[in-house]
C-alpha cells in the first residue's frame, strides 16, 4: 500500500526535503568553494556555509579556510556570519582552530546535529537514554 500525503502540508514537505538534503551535503566531504591563489590575503581552499534564512532576508555565510603558507598551515580559519550588509567578504573576522580541535568540533557538529533532528522527529535515540 503506498503512503498517503493527505494532510502534509507544504511547508512539512519543505522541511523534510532541506533535511534529506542537509543529510546529502554532509555525506561526504564537500569540495572548496573557491581556491585562493597565492597573492590572496590568505591562500589556499575556502568552503562557504549558507544557512537557511527567512524569504527576502540575506542568508547568513559561515567561511572556513586552510591557509597553504606554512606559517598558518596548522589551523583551520573559520569566519562566523558577518551582519554587514555592505561586502561582507572584507569584514569576516577568523577564528583559527587548531586542527585537532577542529575535527573535534565538527565531529561535535555532527553529533548535535543528529541529536537535534532526532528531537524534532519526537524519535529518541537510544544513546540518549539516561543510564545507559
Amino acid at each position: 500500500m503506498a503512503d498517503s500525503l493527505d494532510g502534509v502540508t507544504l511547508g512539512e514537505l519543505r522541511d523534510e526535503l532541506h533535511r534529506l538534503v542537509a543529510m546529502a551535503d554532509s555525506a561526504e566531504r564537500p569540495k572548496p568553494d573557491t581556491i585562493n591563489p597565492p597573492g590572496h590575503a590568505m591562500p589556499g581552499y575556502e568552503w562557504r556555509i549558507t544557512q537557511q534564512a527567512v524569504p527576502g532576508a540575506r542568508p547568513p555565510i559561515w567561511v572556513v579556510r586552510t591557509a597553504d603558507d606554512a606559517e598558518g598551515a596548522d589551523c583551520v580559519y573559520v569566519a562566523q556570519p558577518d551582519p554587514c550588509e555592505r561586502d561582507w567578504g572584507h569584514y569576516l573576522e577568523f577564528c583559527a582552530v587548531p586542527v585537532k580541535d577542529a575535527r573535534r568540533l565538527a565531529m561535535a557538529l555532527l553529533a548535535a546535529a543528529d541529536r537535534a533532528e532526532h528531537l524534532c522527529a519526537g524519535v529518541p535515540r537510544l544513546e540518549d537514554r539516561r543510564g545507559a
